[in-house]
């Protein structure tokens, strides 16, 4: 009597158990779950990474154009000296490979460089130079306007991944792809192609603000 309760018992145990295939079947289900829940996160993680960066470059992009245009506006009417030279005839300098620039690059003296109660040894104004140096888009500055010759430029970078950079000049009628040697258009183009964007292009005025100081 013991033993056929014994069989009995044995039996229903065995019933509430798994089969070997059924072990199986539930082992594949939970991979499949692992790697789509993996997929789902790596998804996740890549998305994130790429709305990150993309945002760091349209913050890049809105900075560098602020930055360019706030100089354009300040332009002030200073002649300066390019590489310890003579004073440049021209308010606003564009040349091919000025500075190493890849291309054009260009030049003038702005207004408006904050100088408290004139505490720091300089005056308001500040020579910038923009060029294209290695993809990049560059702002190079001095302290003082006649910088001495071999004075190195403080480097400011605005803008990675530029493939190009060109200049158009408005004469009152039409656009020109030369400046008139010393004349200074009322409108000039930035042209830039780049890798993220594409082709962008800015218009800027160049009115010269009246300044005595140096």
């Amino acid at each position: 009597m013991v033993s056929l309760k014994q069989n009995r018992m044995s039996r229903g145990i065995a019933q509430l158990g798994f089969t070997l295939l059924e072990m199986l079947l539930a082992l594949v289900v939970f991979a499949m779950l692992g790697m789509a829940t993996y997929s789902v996160l790596h998804n996740t993680v890549n998305s994130h990474e790429i709305i990150k960066l993309r945002n760091e470059q349209l913050t890049e992009l809105q900075r560098a154009f602020v930055i360019i245009e706030s100089d354009f506006v300040q332009l002030a009417q200073r002649k300066a000296r390019v590489n310890g030279e003579e004073p440049s005839e021209a308010l606003f300098i564009a040349q091919e490979y000025l500075f190493e620039s890849e291309g054009i690059g260009f030049a003038f003296v702005r207004d408006g460089w904050t100088n408290p109660a004139m505490v720091l040894p300089r005056s308001e104004l500040q020579p910038v130079v923009y060029r294209l140096f290695e993809g990049e888009l560059q702002r190079l500055y001095f302290n003082f306007v006649d910088a001495n010759y071999g004075a190195e430029p403080r480097i400011q970078p605005l803008l990675s991944e530029v493939e190009t950079m060109t200049l158009e000049y408005f004469d009152g009628k039409e656009w020109q792809e030369s400046l008139t040697e010393n004349s200074l258009p009322p409108l000039v183009k930035l042209i830039i192609e780049s890798k993220v964007y594409g082709k962008i292009e800015r218009i800027f005025p160049l009115i010269a603000k009246t300044q005595v100081g140096s």
